[in-house]
């Protein structure tokens, strides 16, 4: 057997399925377990309630102060952030339409109820300058677990499934043992879509209009930021586009 195999779905011989599994992660979660996703950008280390988030925050060797993500739909995006209208259709046609997932950071509704029935160390935990940052993915998996979350009125928190500054991990045979270890259940499906970036997820902050971190798939995302809503980003100095012909 290998290391951790008690805790790897699916098991040998079976295919994912995306609701059975959804379902069992969603159970963990709401037990107080720890979850380890793939995410299209890497795996990620997830929790929902405070003494799991304590417990990956603490496993991830993560310094005191660093801020984590939520993992939630569009949805739950327009929910918990304060935007225009313009700007929540960027990011809807962004997801739904184009299939893309990011990280989105805009000012957050402090009284909402979601927000308010977190504990306070865990707010803090999610929170920076009155900001939240939102993993908004296009990923069938995630999309069902964060439906089954939304259901229950809880809200996943997360991030890249590796001890800080040891980089993404595109395959769960790459995380580290000490992180598998802190999880109760790991979801294995293989090789990650843009493993070919080695880059986590790009961050942009949709208030500012400014990028944060120019990760994966970030030419793209600046080419259909430019061509649908004439909005400028700085270029990426290794996937370059070509302005003049309007192509990456």
């Amino acid at each position: 057997m290998r290391p951790f195999e008690d805790k790897i779905i699916p098991v040998p011989g079976d295919l994912p399925n995306v609701r059975a599994d959804a379902q069992r992660v969603f159970q963990v979660l709401e037990s107080g377990g720890v979850v380890i996703l793939p995410t299209e950008v890497g795996y990620g280390l997830m929790a929902t309630s405070a003494e799991a988030i304590d417990r990956a925050f603490a496993a991830k060797r993560r310094r005191p102060g660093h801020a984590q993500g939520l993992y939630g739909t569009h949805e739950l995006h327009r929910e918990l952030h304060v935007l225009d209208s313009r700007r929540f259709e960027m990011t809807r046609v962004l997801v739904e339409d184009l299939d893309m997932s990011f990280m989105a950071v805009a000012p957050c509704r402090n009284d909402h109820h979601l927000l308010r029935a977190l504990s306070p160390q865990t707010l803090s935990k999610v929170t920076k300058d009155g900001t939240i940052a939102m993993f908004i993915s296009c990923s069938s998996l995630l999309r069902e677990i964060c439906r089954l979350n939304a259901i229950s009125g809880q809200l996943m928190v997360g991030s890249s499934a590796n001890v800080s500054g040891g980089g993404q991990k595109f395959r769960v045979e790459d995380i580290e043992d000490e992180l598998k270890e802190a999880a109760d259940l790991i979801v294995d499906y293989g090789l990650q879509r843009y493993h070919v970036y080695g880059r986590p997820s790009l961050i942009m902050d949709f208030n500012q209009m400014k990028i944060l971190r120019m990760g994966s798939c970030y030419e793209l995302f600046c080419e259909r930021m430019r061509k649908f809503w004439g909005v400028d980003l700085p270029e990426d100095p290794d996937y370059p586009c070509d302005r003049t012909e309007d192509v990456c």
